[in-house]
């Protein structure tokens, strides 16, 4: 089975640059449009902070399925993140002499994620049809892609087509609301929150986050699932007032969520594999933004802005469970862990180029943004 994954992985469609020689690196655009199935954390995580140093430059947002017309497509520069349909294809076709260029971001490895055993068949569909089947015609427009990791970028480039690699770039860390722990030393909330793409890892925190439970009474834990996972997570025989198994959120749901209801202790596993050795580190924002204190993996996507103070361990039960045990029984190291976190968010801003890549960005009769 495996084989034939392989086989599918290197037979299906990647993003190329054939819109303009790859000697020309740099253009003048007054505009900007971004096409993406909004609101999602690719464009909160990546897009919307370096839009905010454009100044003057208007910045278009269109979903999916919104009409373009009316939209002056003389010196638009055009991101198509992740998604796109046929009406903007055909949008972007009739007007591509007139366009600054348009570029392709991703910050996943689609072709491994329909091609592996992790994600359910309603998300690959929704892959293949919006994000895989749209790039032989997308291609020929393609005068940049970005990705948002090296290692991504690697595994997408080819001879004589670049890939810029498109950092996350997240907003200064806010102060939201108090951590459980501040307001009432008992009990403690730990979480887990992923998508339904990370069966293992919710498959290898099942017995880990249930022998916690066990050994800690003070301990509640919550996490998103749905289907298959929410069933066998609530097959698990964890005090059922202790636990709370939550359906997956829209973006905006979920954003609201995280900003006005704190966690003590978040985990944060991924184990090896090809569509996780893709990945960036964004689940920081997220954590950072819960105020709680994180339990990573250690890996190369969270090593690539780890501060002193957070918790890095190895993915075996007896590691996690450790760390798990040392966070519920020692304030100061929660505490530590969870501004150490926050640290790290200035960290990844620090490492990111606010620009876009390639890009000169320049109002009509104005200077240069950036």
């Amino acid at each position: 089975m495996q084989i034939l994954r392989n086989v599918i992985y290197k037979l299906l469609p990647r993003p190329r640059s054939l819109g303009r020689p790859a000697e020309n690196r740099h253009r003048i655009a007054t505009r900007l449009l971004i096409l993406s199935r909004h609101p999602n954390p690719s464009v909160s995580y990546y897009l919307d902070e370096r839009t905010k140093t454009l100044g003057e430059i208007p910045v278009i947002m269109k979903g999916l399925d919104d009409p373009l017309d009316g939209i002056e497509s003389d010196g638009l520069f055009v991101i198509i993140c992740r998604y796109i349909k046929p009406p903007h294809i055909r949008w972007l076709e009739q007007r591509r002499e007139r366009l600054a260029g348009v570029a392709y971001f991703v910050d996943d490895d689609i072709a491994a994620v329909v091609a592996g055993n992790e994600a359910n068949w309603d998300y690959k569909f929704r892959l293949l049809r919006l994000a895989i089947r749209p790039l032989p015609r997308v291609n020929r427009l393609l005068t940049d892609i970005w990705s948002s990791t090296e290692t991504l970028a690697d595994s997408l480039a080819t001879a004589g087509h670049r890939i810029d690699v498109l950092a996350p770039l997240p907003a200064e860390p806010a102060h939201g609301a108090a951590s459980a722990e501040d307001q009432d030393a008992a009990p403690l909330q730990m979480v887990y929150h992923a998508t339904g793409v990370h069966r293992r890892e919710h498959e290898f925190l099942m017995p880990v986050v249930r022998t916690a439970m066990e050994k800690h009474v003070n301990l509640h834990f919550e996490v998103f699932a749905g289907g298959g996972l929410a069933r066998r997570w609530s097959r698990q025989g964890i005090d059922a007032t202790r636990i709370a198994i939550r359906p997956p959120l829209s973006w905006p749901a979920y954003l609201a969520k995280t900003t006005h209801h704190a966690a003590d202790i978040a985990l944060a596993p991924l184990l090896a594999g090809k569509t996780n050795a893709s990945r960036s580190d964004t689940k920081r924002i997220d954590i950072s933004r819960l105020q709680a204190a994180a339990i990573f993996s250690r890996c190369p996507t969270f090593a690539r802005c780890a501060v002193a103070g957070e918790f890095h361990i190895d993915n075996t039960p007896e590691a996690w469970l450790t760390a798990i045990d040392q966070l519920v029984g020692n304030r100061e190291r929660r505490l530590a862990a969870r501004d150490a976190t926050r640290n790290s968010i200035e960290k990844m801003r620090l490492h990111a180029n606010p620009a876009f890549p390639g890009i000169c960005f320049e109002p009509l009769g104005g200077l240069a943004q950036i």
